[in-house]
């Protein structure tokens, strides 16, 4: 067992009944009439490291099922390539892999917790468990939260987390609902796909910065000056288009070249983005400035895409980057793509 200790992310969110119980008790009581004490017991039994009553007074395993679906579902629209999978791969993924991972990982770092008091991960923690440890869950705190209110039965309060060690704020709504003898129980927390938006704002921002020098350093050795645009026909059902694009670059370099990989960015009118990714052979290349070709296969099953298809292709929408530059050494500049160990 490693030795890192941290909230995970729904012991985190949970805890918040514990401060609604103390913070807003007295609202609580005038909205209702009656001593409401669930949110209080949840903190106390959260104290006393009760896990049984705590999950009296909590619904763990249905805020477990909405944070997996929310986090997921965020996940896989950010991460995985139309192109490389269909929507039953998706599914399948989804169903079979990424959701079991997250809900065991999840009840047990829970269940871990509120019964001991901390979290300890495995030294080879699973993909769910290494989101738990980089997304910064253990410096979130609680910024401030509305006064908790009636709709129908179900009673709502919005809480503002803060992530120190990310740099970002997110909102979480409880939902508690009437339940016999215990007066209410918390039944839902949504807002978990904001907190991995936010997660994912804040990461970019953070490589960006620890990239600037390793871009700068690549510019030196090949730059992109420019490039021009020229659509075809792809597939011979006419299905697919193919985009290809002339990119002219200043190319030096004291050590011999062996490929340049970049990525070709299509934005869509719904702001999402699509990458294609490209290798340029540079064995051969002279040095100074060049041209080279690449091509992207439009898609029409993909938003940016299919975007492009319809209504033509606008330049401002195309952007080219270049991610990594290897030398025939065996050496290379590259940009970073998650934030060092």
């Amino acid at each position: 067992m490693g030795n890192k200790k941290f909230l995970a992310a729904i012991a985190v969110l949970l805890i918040i009944g514990g401060v609604l119980g103390i913070g807003a008790y007295k609202n609580l009581q005038k909205l209702d009439n009656k001593p409401i004490h669930s949110l209080r017991a949840a903190r106390e039994a959260l104290e006393k490291h009760d896990l049984a009553t705590f999950k009296k007074y909590v619904d763990t395993d249905k805020i477990i099922e909405v944070a997996a679906e929310e986090i997921l579902t965020a996940q896989i629209n950010d991460t995985l390539a139309p192109t490389a999978y269909s929507m039953d791969e998706i599914q399948n993924r989804y169903e079979n892999f990424l959701k079991p991972d997250f809900i065991n990982s999840a009840r047990t770092a829970l269940d871990e917790y509120i019964s001991t008091g901390k979290i300890i991960f495995p030294d080879n923690p699973g993909d769910a468990q290494k989101f738990f440890i980089k997304s910064g869950l253990t410096s979130c705190e609680i910024k401030s939260f509305t006064m908790p209110h009636l709709v129908g039965n179900v009673m709502t309060s919005s809480v503002i987390f803060y992530n120190a060690q990310m740099k970002f704020s997110f909102e979480v709504v409880l939902e508690l609902e009437p339940a016999e003898e215990i007066n209410w129980r918390v039944v839902n927390a949504r807002g978990f796909e904001d907190y991995y938006n936010g997660y994912c704002r804040a990461l970019k921002i953070k490589l960006n910065s620890l990239n600037l020098p390793i871009s700068r350093k690549m510019d030196e050795t090949f730059k992109v000056k420019s490039f021009t645009l020229k659509g075809s026909d792809g597939d011979e059902y006419g299905f697919s288009k193919t985009l290809d694009i002339t990119l002219k670059a200043d190319v030096y370099s004291e050590k011999p070249l062996e490929k340049v990989v970049g990525n070709i960015v299509l934005l869509g009118k719904d702001g999402k983005e699509n990458f294609t990714p490209f290798a340029i052979d540079m064995i051969d290349a002279a040095q100074g400035i060049q041209t080279f070709d690449v091509t992207k296969t439009l898609n029409p099953f993909i938003r940016a895409d299919s975007d492009a298809m319809k209504h033509g292709l606008r330049k401002k929408d195309i952007r080219i980057e270049i991610n990594e530059i290897i030398f025939m050494d065996g050496t290379s500049l590259k940009l970073l793509d998650r934030l060092p160990e």
